[in-house]
Order: C-alpha cells, then sequence, then structure tokens
C-alpha cells in the first residue's frame, strides 16, 4: 500500500535536522502499514533493505535514530517480502544504534532499542531470547507512555508465540489502564487485537464460552483503531482472527466471509505472508468442514510462501495444518 502524500521540504533544515525529521516520518508510515513510502522517505540517506543508512557527519543520538529506525523498517519490510536475511540485518542495524545511544548513555533509547531487537528475534523463532532481551528492557522503559506500551506488546506476543496464555493475559489486564491512557491509534488497536488472541486460545483451553465473545468484541475494537490508523495491513490480520474464531465456534459459512476480505485487504497491498497466513486459516476451515483435499492444497500453498519469509513461527503452525491434512488423506 502507499498513501500518497507530500514530498518532505528539508531545504531549511541542518542535516541532522533533516534526518531526525525523515526517520519520524518514515515510522508514521510504518505505523499505517505502508512500508513503501516509510522506505521513500528515508531513500536520501537509505536505499534499499540491506545496505547501512549513511550516517557520516550526523551527531550520535541522530546517527542512533537512523541506525533504529532503518533497523525496524529492515524487519518490517524483510518479513513482509519474504527476504529471509531481513532479520539478521534487522538486529546489526539495531545493536549498531544501541553502540550510539550508549555513548551518549541515553538509557531510554537503549531500552527501546532492545525491545525492537527482541521483535528480530521473535520474528526468528527465538522466543527464549526475546523474552529475556524485552524484560530487560521493560525494567528501563518505567514511564508509561507509548514506548513502554509498545515494549508490553511485544513480550505479550512473546507470551502466547510461548503457547503461555495465561501469562500475556495477566500482562495485558495488569496494563490496562496504561492502554487505556494511549492516543495512537495502531498502538490501541494491537492492544485490543493481542487480547483478543489470548481470549480465543484460552477459550479454547480451558472451555470458556464467554470468553468467545469477550474475543470477538475485543477485535472489532481493534479493527475500529486499525481504520483509523488507516493501517489495511493490520485490518486484514484482524478479519483474518475474526475469521478463526468464527471456525472455532463451527460459523464455518461466516469464518470463510471473513478469511475471504483478509485475503483480498493483503493482495491489496501484496503483502504475501499475510496471504500465506489467511491461506493457511482457510485451511483449518476446510479441514473443519472435512473438504480435505481443498485443505491440503491450500496447507501446501501457505507452507511453501512462508518457507521464504523467514518467520518460523507462523511457518509451524503452517506445517501443523499441512500435516494434519496429509494425514487426514491418508
Amino acid at each position: 500500500m502507499k498513501i500518497t502524500s507530500p514530498k518532505l521540504n528539508t531545504s531549511y533544515l541542518t542535516m541532522n535536522e533533516a534526518a531526525l525529521l525523515r526517520c519520524q516520518a518514515a515510522l508514521d508510515f510504518k505505523d499505517k502499514g505502508d512500508y513503501e513510502n516509510a522506505r521513500e522517505v528515508m531513500h536520501p540517506i537509505w536505499k534499499r533493505v540491506g545496505e547501512r543508512p549513511e550516517t557520516n557527519g550526523l551527531h550520535p543520538p541522530v546517527a542512533a535514530e537512523v541506525l533504529l529506525c532503518t533497523g525496524i523498517l529492515t524487519g518490517w519490510i524483510g518479513s513482509r517480502n519474504e527476504l529471509k536475511e531481513a532479520q539478521e540485518a534487522a538486529k546489526n542495524l539495531i545493536t549498531e544504534s544501541i553502540t550510539f545511544y550508549e555513548s551518549v548513555a541515553d538509557l531510554k533509547k537503549i531500552a527501546a532499542a532492545r525491545a525492537e531487537l527482541a521483535y528480530c528475534y521473535w520474528r526468528d523463532g527465538e522466543l527464549n531470547e526475546a523474552r529475556i532481551v524485552l524484560k530487560e528492557a521493560l525494567q528501563k522503559l518505567t514511564a508509561e507512555g507509548n514506548t513502554r506500551a509498545k515494549a508490553l506488546l511485544k513480550l505479550t506476543t512473546v507470551e502466547w508465540s510461548a503457547s503461555r496464555f495465561n501469562v500475556a493475559l495477566d500482562i495485558l489486564n495488569q496494563n490496562a489502564g496504561l492502554f487505556e491512557k494511549i492516543t495512537n491509534h495502531t498502538t490501541k488497536g494491537n492492544y485490543h487485537n493481542e487480547l483478543a488472541i489470548v481470549l480465543r486460545q484460552l477459550a479454547t483451553a480451558e472451555r470458556r464460552d464467554e470468553y468467545f465473545q469477550q474475543a470477538l468484541s475485543e477485535y472489532q475494537k481493534a479493527d475500529h483503531h486499525f481504520k483509523l490508523a488507516e493501517n489495511t495491513i493490520f485490518r486484514a490480520n484482524v478479519k483474518n482472527n475474526i475469521g478463526f474464531l468464527l471456525f472455532k465456534l463451527s460459523r464455518f459459512k461466516e469464518a470463510h466471509e471473513y478469511v475471504d476480505q483478509a485475503r483480498r485487504l493483503a493482495v491489496s497491498v501484496k503483502d504475501r505472508v499475510g496471504v500465506a497466513q489467511f491461506d493457511d486459516t482457510r485451511a483449518q476451515v476446510f479441514i473443519a468442514q472435512g473438504q480435505l483435499k481443498e485443505a491440503q492444497s491450500m496447507a501446501h500453498s501457505a507452507v511453501s510462501a512462508l518457507a521464504k519469509s523467514g518467520q518460523q513461527c507462523l511457518l509451524a503452525d503452517a506445517l501443523i495444518t499441512h500435516g494434519i491434512a496429509l494425514s487426514r488423506l491418508g
């Protein structure tokens, strides 16, 4: 997705001021899921994923900001575009940014950068490493605000990825007050989406039917905030999550409708990883319906795409779905 936007006018700014403005604009675009404009706005100092940005002449705190910003973008763009080496490149950029922040003793920025580093570990399936780094970062991020909120959401993702659903729920419930105060719609949407994911998992594990309805309500809140944030990619994920929840409730026709909506949104923004995830969801619905040939074909497609993406957690889920379909086909 590319959102039409005016070109940044940096002619009246110093080199350092211009670099900071570009970083802020790029991260704003990232929050809308507009990775193409995020990359383009950084183009004078960073051309593409896999390259180091130009930091010569920048003050250390500004160089750190540029390295962190390009590291974050590398992780997201690389994940979306199935670039296998992207997470390692992102780790290197973020680690270098931490070195610059250490040189000026900016403890808050060091912690924020380490939280972003942890997310790269999570994408690589290194859950223990991600958890350790996030907990260390949160010990430093004591001030309530968007930076702490985003780190908490990352930790929640790590915990439910490790099937520690009650731990994840505790994190979200204990910090509900913080997320009420947050004004960033992407962060608020992520909070409701994470809460819905955890409730959905617990509803199945603990046979708590009331959690299914709570999860559905949280997904609708997430969709509302992502719509306000103009984030098509995250809206697609929510539509898929609603479809998955309806599938668990054996409402298969509605489930297919929501997964269709999710897939169309993902295709519209060329999100191949998202399309693969949604194909995995559809395969699971087909399995539940006993349509095993359709399930096997869809699951095979999801596995093939995710194997190229470097996202080990998502690939593991898709492999399980494919294995179930093959097993039931004999």
